[in-house]
């Protein structure tokens, strides 16, 4: 059993700009939110084989881990693995799609080990 994260945001920017800017990892600091912290990773555009590494959470919670990313779709889709096998492995799509002039991005991250078996997928759903 697992679980599956999503969310669903339009950005008020042409596609190709929004993807672009989006896989460019050297400016993810300039725009990520405060839990997701960029340590180190390409100087350029992401592409499929890349490792990052970057801080989730806030505060002491802060978890330092390494992204693979799996699949880079130009302006359709950027995919990264994470997690340690069998406990907790997260593999997290963004799909992009042009409307009307602005982007959809549509965030999908399956969710499977260990910690979403039962009674710990509730916590896990929650997070």
């Amino acid at each position: 059993m697992g679980v599956i994260a999503t969310a669903e945001l339009t950005i008020d920017a042409p596609l190709q700009v929004t993807f672009q800017r989006f896989i460019d990892f050297s400016a993810w600091d300039l725009w990520m939110p405060p839990v997701i912290r960029p340590i180190t990773g390409p100087a350029r555009a992401l592409r499929t084989g890349d490792l990052l590494t970057v801080d989730l959470g806030e505060g002491r919670r802060r978890l330092r881990t390494e992204l693979n990313v799996i699949r880079v779709r130009p302006n359709r889709e950027l995919c990264w693995r994470a997690g340690l096998r069998g406990v907790l492995v997260g593999e997290h799509s963004f799909f992009f799609a042009d409307h009307n002039g602005k982007t959809a991005v549509r965030s999908e991250e399956p969710i499977t080990g260990l910690l979403t078996s039962r009674p710990l997928a509730s916590m896990v759903e929650r997070a």
